[in-house]
């Protein structure tokens, strides 16, 4: 199986995956019993983050099918 980076960049923009990511990681660190600061510190700077490769990604992805629609329309005329 070939690992498709299209994938990848769409699931890396969806809220559901960094949510996830932050419920992993959160309960791991509940289960070695840190305290409950740590806890909403890691998840904040997760969701964070999430949000902001989600944007970047995201925008790339928008500019590279603009970029495409336009390059098909000049090569149509």
């Amino acid at each position: 199986m070939k690992f498709d980076f299209n994938l990848f960049f769409i699931k890396l923009t969806s809220r559901k995956f960094w949510l996830s990511a932050a419920g992993l990681i959160t309960s791991i660190i509940a289960f070695f019993h840190c305290n409950q600061k740590t806890i909403v510190q890691v998840t904040t700077i997760i969701t964070a983050y999430g949000s902001v490769i989600g944007y970047l990604v995201a925008n790339e992805l928008t500019e590279d099918v603009s970029k495409s629609s336009d390059q098909m329309n000049e090569s149509g005329n």
